[in-house]
């Protein structure tokens, strides 16, 4: 997959990877979304969100492949953000970093941004390929996090209901409202420029389909977009270890990549899904793609050994205020690369 299928097709009649905001979604309560983590390059004293993902453990966060794949750990023992050019070379963005448990991306509590110092792509994904499947990654917290980690389906948890009728199935992240909708900028209190496709939080209801509904939708629409070419022949949908969702309306788009697709059950969320990719935002015949988290259980557990207990269900609370305080030195909110400047 080239960099225009990867990041510009939302707004084209193209295959495109579910990157960045909710379409047609509403503002989250973070409260209802433990464990949600903004993905971020860190340069200079700018700061841009890149992709979702879900804290599942005090010091790992699952996201998709393809938002990790041009990350790589430096000597510092951190991870940096490269951008790929058409010649193949790499040009390095800055350093990464996950905001845990943000609300808004401007307001940033002590110690919630951590640097990143490991990243562990799952070992059958085809770079440049999220269509091909296989699309997750887990990168490792140079630290560890308080907050609450959402639950995993196979793991320490079940979405056994994902499928059934009326199931409360919900996505969220920071990501673009629309397709070739305007990101947002903003400052954070020690006078960071903050980008996004949302600032805010959003949430998005999006019933799954049923698996033979949901391979039909996406090869007709390959072929409506003149996509059945060499390079996608054969993309399909593997219903055993991906999950189609999405009836027009709500929808993961650019920037959402990566980041949670939840069932709602009376013991608290469970994370079912990670958004994977998808053609355009919002369009009835086109549903999303997530990556199925249970389908990858046994590598996921292998990977981040021991799992911690499950948190306990939130309560309907209000977010809690930001605390006024600055942030550790530690988090790149004011100190993203103490070892080496950063890029």
């Amino acid at each position: 997959m080239n960099r225009r299928l990867k990041w510009g097709l939302m707004a084209v009649a193209s295959a495109c990877v579910l990157a960045s905001c909710m379409v047609a979604g509403r503002d989250a309560d973070i409260a209802n979304w433990p464990g949600m983590v903004s993905i971020q390059t860190i340069a200079g004293r700018d700061v841009f969100h890149e992709c979702g993902g879900t804290l599942i453990a005090p010091d790992w966060v699952l996201t998709a492949a393809h938002c990790a794949e041009d990350m790589q750990v430096e000597a510092s023992g951190r991870a940096a953000q490269f951008l790929r050019e058409e010649d193949g070379s790499k040009v390095r963005r800055g350093i990464v970093a996950v905001a845990v448990g943000l609300g808004d991306l401007r307001n940033i509590p002590p110690g919630s941004v951590f640097p990143v110092s490991e990243i562990v792509i799952h070992p059958d994904y085809q770079p440049g390929a999220p269509e091909r499947g296989n699309d997750l990654a887990l990168l490792r917290l140079a630290g560890r996090s308080g907050a609450p980690a959402m639950r995993v389906a196979g793991l320490n948890g079940s979405a056994q209901g994902l499928h059934e009728p009326y199931a409360d199935v919900w996505a969220a992240g920071y990501g673009q409202k629309g397709e070739g909708a305007q990101g947002e900028d903003g400052t954070t209190r020690s006078g960071r420029h903050v980008a996004a496709g949302s600032l805010i939080l959003q949430e998005g209801y999006v019933p799954p389909l049923p698996p033979e509904v949901c391979v039909e939708r996406i090869r007709a629409g390959l072929e409506r977009e003149g996509l059945v070419d060499a390079v996608y022949s054969g993309v399909t949908v593997d219903p055993v270890t991906q999950v189609c969702a999405g009836t027009g309306g709500s929808d993961a788009c650019q920037g959402d990549s990566g980041g949670p697709l939840v069932l709602r059950t009376p013991s608290g969320p469970v994370l079912a899904g990670v958004v994977s990719w998808g053609l355009g935002c919002g369009r009835a015949e086109n549903p999303g793609v997530y990556m199925r988290v249970s389908a990858y259980s046994g590598w996921i557990g292998s990977a981040i050994n021991p799992l911690p207990p499950p948190s306990p269900a939130l309560p309907d609370a209000p977010e809690a205020e930001v605390p006024a305080a600055p942030p550790p030195e530690s988090a790149p909110e004011t100190a993203p690369e103490p070892s080496a400047p950063p890029g």
